[in-house]
């Protein structure tokens, strides 16, 4: 039987994983100047120099797929900075292995106050 951590490691070596993770950034970034700016599809398209189509699916699809220098044009647009980095695959590994070890604490705990333990 795998591990939770092997399982959890297969899974962040996956590119797509952190494909969509910054997938995900540029959608939030995109909503969030939209309503900070009071802006339509339309102007939105207009802004970043796309079409409507595609602002529709982007918005509708969460279909970003664009080339890194893409993203980066249109995150300096919505009045973000870009800013990437990378880590060490073990360090992350052994990092998260102890955020998971303290929210499995946690939850532990929470759940024996519930059952009245504590």
């Amino acid at each position: 039987m795998k591990t939770n951590n092997t399982v959890r490691e297969k899974i962040l070596n996956q590119p797509s994983y952190w494909v969509e993770g910054i997938n995900s950034f540029l959608y939030n970034a995109i909503l969030d100047y939209m309503d900070a700016n009071t802006m339509n599809r339309t102007k939105l398209a207009a802004h970043l120099g796309i079409s409507k189509g595609r602002v529709s699916q982007i918005l509708n699809d969460g279909e970003t797929n664009f080339s890194l220098e893409k993203i980066i044009e249109i995150a300096l647009k919505v009045d973000k900075f870009p800013v990437f980095g990378f880590k060490d695959k073990q360090e992350y590994l052994n990092q998260e292995s102890g955020i998971t070890e303290i929210r499995n604490i946690y939850l532990n705990e929470e759940n024996s106050e519930k059952k009245g333990f504590m």
